[in-house]
């Protein structure tokens, strides 16, 4: 990574050299344009970042030995591979991290997607302890000699992914009372439940709606408080935990958004009219307030 974004920023935080770079770019009828930039801050940018420098490493190459600072990494093919497993293994992250976002996401869904990209990873693992890059295409391309460090890699995620999400997983059977109740077993859920999830599920009709409808519209509409109290507080429970920070963030944008420079005017009050009707999934009636305001006709 040092390596990259040192070149990057050599590229293009120098306007000549930018400007230079893309004459060759298109001297060279690449399939690209430019490099792409990377912001700590925003780490998902470190996937597209690394797979267009890879795909440009030679015209890099080039570039770089004509302004008089060669790289050797970009001539080293042990570097080349580490380039081509980390351009493989981050974008396998940022599709995770994408799947974790956005709104109306259940905890149990989201530890669903955890738990997949965890056994792939262990899947991963034994493949590159064989020497098999099939699921990495960038670093196949290279023909490594050896990819038992790049297991070891594999071995680090798949610890720092049990470090990382253990409070959750020790969750599991609670999760499981709440996302798939007609799969649990009796016996095995705490005993202020056991009664009402034998009464839940010997209802083949209440089965039916379940396979049919989401879960939160199957508790909504079918699992009431006076036929299933303990299981409906449960169910409130877990639906209503903050699976990501997603919502927060996303928050803050807006609240910049609202909160500029140009709008010295702007009180309290305003502020939290502003970011209440921008985070609200209720859609604004436009007509009916505009009906109640008075009309201006012109002059």
């Amino acid at each position: 990574m040092t390596t990259v974004v040192s070149c990057i920023n050599f590229i293009k935080s120098r306007g000549l050299n930018s400007r230079q770079f893309k004459e060759l770019l298109n001297d060279l009828a690449s399939e690209y344009g430019d490099l792409v930039y990377h912001c700590e801050v925003r780490w998902l940018s470190r996937g597209n970042m690394l797979m267009r420098f890879y795909e440009l490493r030679d015209e890099v190459k080039q570039f770089m030995e004509m302004k008089g600072t060669p790289v050797r990494e970009l001539s080293d093919s042990k570097w080349l591979c580490d380039l081509a497993f980390m351009v493989d293994i981050t974008k396998y992250l940022s599709e995770l991290n994408v799947k974790l976002q956005g709104p109306n996401q259940l905890l149990s869904s989201l530890l669903s997607n955890v738990k997949s990209f965890e056994a792939k990873l262990k899947l991963w693992k034994v493949q590159l302890e064989r020497s098999n890059t099939v699921h990495f295409p960038t670093l196949q391309e290279q023909n490594p000699s050896t990819t038992d460090e790049y297991a070891g890699e594999c071995a680090k995620l798949i610890e720092a992914f049990s470090e990382r999400f253990k409070d959750v997983k020790s969750k599991q059977q609670e999760l499981n009372i709440f996302a798939t109740p007609f799969n649990v077993e009796p016996a095995d859920v705490p005993d202020n439940l056991q009664h009402e999830i034998i009464q839940l599920q010997s209802d083949d009709e209440l089965k039916a709606r379940y396979n049919n409808l989401s879960l939160l519209e199957f508790y909504r509409r079918y699992v009431s408080a006076d036929d299933f109290p303990i299981l409906r507080r449960h169910a409130l429970k877990y639906a209503s935990v903050f699976g990501t920070t997603y919502c927060c963030e996303q928050f803050f944008s807006k609240l910049n958004l609202a909160k500029s420079r140009l709008r010295s005017r702007l009180t309290d009050a305003n502020l939290e009219n502003q970011l209440r009707v921008a985070s609200s999934t209720v859609p604004p009636n436009i007509t009916r307030l505009a009906k109640e305001k008075q009309f201006q006709p012109s002059h």
